[in-house]
């Protein structure tokens, strides 16, 4: 057999098993094979014992005197209560999102707003930018006809002349 204080699921077992038998739950192929178990194993025997008087112990308790109105009608008010306070938890829970979805919605309205904004600055400004950058080139573009070396011309570009640089000379 095994030892239901080494094994506690054993013992668990064990005592549902004694509990249906006294119950009188057990099929009588099941009863059978306890009532073999019991005149075999002393420990088995013992538990039953224990179990039994458990059980009487329980019948000898007081009986609870319950008003089956007083009892339906309270268990209703708290089921009640339970509710309200589930409908009320599930309204804040509902809001909360409500309020996150639409500070989302409106920070992301605000982001491709400022986007937009950006992107058409910079599209607007694109030419003027282009003609700043070639500014150098188009001060020089007279003198830079004249070179026939495009080696030259990248040595100046190497150098710096075409960063920006304005002459007053020109």
């Amino acid at each position: 057999m095994t030892d239901p204080i080494a094994h506690p699921d054993a013992k668990t077992e064990m005592d549902e098993l004694l509990a249906a038998y006294l119950d009188n739950e057990l099929s009588e192929t099941e009863r059978s094979l306890v009532e073999t178990r019991l005149a075999e194993d002393d420990n088995f025997r013992g538990r039953l014992d224990e179990l039994d008087r458990a059980w009487d112990m329980l019948d000898a308790l007081p009986k609870a005197d319950l008003d089956d109105e007083k009892f339906v009608r309270t268990t209703v008010e708290m089921i009640t209560v339970a509710a309200s306070q589930e409908i009320q938890q599930y309204e804040q829970q509902r809001k909360r999102t409500a309020t996150v979805r639409q500070a989302g919605i409106a920070l992301g309205i605000v982001a491709l707003v400022g986007m937009g904004f950006v992107l058409t600055q910079w599209r607007l400004s694109r030419p003027d930018r282009v003609l700043v950058e070639s500014l150098p080139v188009i001060e020089n573009v007279d003198e830079l006809e004249r070179v026939d070396n495009i080696e030259f011309l990248e040595a100046l570009r190497k150098e710096g002349l075409f960063t920006g640089e304005t002459s007053d000379e020109s």
